[in-house]
């Protein structure tokens, strides 16, 4: 629904409920069955006060699913499988990804036991997150190195 007086230009929902049920039927990662985006209340609040706010978030959202099949291939060429992938929409210019991944090779290695990697990618666009998949080794490197940083635990 448009805000009642203004242009197509200016931003198409009136309060964050709204736009939540749009957003939720009308992009397909918000129905993946690999990996789950969740979008803060305050995200959606922006994106109903700013255009630029609105159009990052869906820009964002219509890049995920291919984001997403790349993460799986790559993690997979690696001799892996992601056992969960949570997409955090925080804020503008503030996702964060939570990717667990299992690698079978040291599955098969090891017996009884389970080997799990869990890394966390935190940045302002998807594109990045697939730019961290493609060049760096962030799968089977502790959190702390993953951010491309070294942090303490």
């Amino acid at each position: 629904m448009l805000k009642e007086g203004h242009k197509d230009s200016d931003v198409r929902y009136k309060n964050p409920y709204e736009y939540a049920k749009y957003v939720k039927k009308h992009f397909e990662c918000m129905k993946a069955d690999g990996y789950q985006v969740t979008i803060s209340e305050r995200l959606y609040y922006r994106a109903t006060k700013d255009k630029k706010i609105e159009q990052w978030l869906e820009n964002n959202l219509t890049m995920l699913p291919s984001c997403m099949k790349s993460l799986s291939d790559i993690i997979t060429v690696t001799g892996g499988h992601i056992v969960s992938c949570i997409c955090h929409m925080n804020n503008y210019n503030n996702i964060s990804t939570e990717i667990c991944a299992a690698d079978r090779f040291r599955e098969r290695a090891l017996t009884g036991g389970r080997m799990t990697s869990r890394s966390m990618i935190r940045t302002t666009t998807v594109s990045e997150i697939e730019e961290q998949i493609k060049y760096n080794s962030i799968f089977w490197t502790p959190e702390a190195k993953s951010a491309g940083f070294k942090a303490k635990a």
